[in-house]
């Protein structure tokens, strides 16, 4: 966007530039009325290249702003997404916590069993 803008006022004004060396090569006029006439164009030329200037300055200060707020969303849900996936590390970590504990049981659950179940064999 900002390089077409760029190119667009670039040609502008060698285009008026130009148009100035032609109409200055074939004036049938005399030089007091060329030099009047050569000075409103500049000015008319001029004028028109700040306004396209503007209007680019424009261009660009809205690029800026979409390009801002695109980054903000774009940091928000990548720190929405690492707490996301924080809280699934950690619930993941406690669930392999509580099974490693839950099997730690079970064998002495079982042994203490065979020991009753010996001795009232016996």
């Amino acid at each position: 966007m900002a390089s077409n803008g760029g190119d667009l006022f670039k040609g502008f004004v060698l285009g008026g530039l130009v148009g100035m060396a032609v109409g200055i090569l074939f004036a049938p006029k005399s030089g007091k009325d060329m030099r009047e006439e050569l000075m409103e164009e500049s000015d008319d030329l001029l004028e028109k290249a700040k306004k396209e200037l503007d209007k680019v300055k424009k261009d660009l200060t809205e690029l800026r702003v979409k390009i801002t707020e695109t980054i903000d969303r774009g940091k928000n849900v990548f720190e929405q997404a690492a707490t996301n996936e924080e809280r699934d590390f950690e619930n993941e970590l406690n669930s392999i916590d509580e099974e490693e504990a839950d099997e730690k049981q079970e064998p002495k659950k079982t042994a203490s069993r065979k020991k009753r179940t010996t001795k009232s064999e016996a």
